[in-house]
């Protein structure tokens, strides 16, 4: 599996960086992005397609240079507002 994904920048106000997931389970994933987080800490992945973004958080288990292993904690799904029909 190569899907893209968006990962929020922890302490930056709506700032994202791009990253691939490589891997994905029912309890986790791993993929591979340009963010210096280290085991422990939580990162937030962002699944975007039309008309929704799907966020999933977890805990970095482990970490190898710019592959990391996430254990899922929380997902949120975001629709875009739709225009109201009359």
């Amino acid at each position: 599996m190569h899907t893209p994904v968006f990962i929020a920048v922890p302490g930056a106000t709506n700032l994202v960086v791009p990253g691939l997931v490589s891997m994905l389970s029912r309890t986790g994933m791993e993929l591979y992005a340009g963010v210096n987080l280290q085991p422990g800490e939580l990162m937030e992945v962002e699944f975007r397609t039309t008309g929704r973004t799907i966020r999933v958080a977890g805990i970095v288990r482990d970490r190898s240079g710019f592959c990391f292993g996430l254990e899922f904690c929380a997902l949120r799904i975001e629709l875009e507002s739709a225009p109201a029909r009359r």
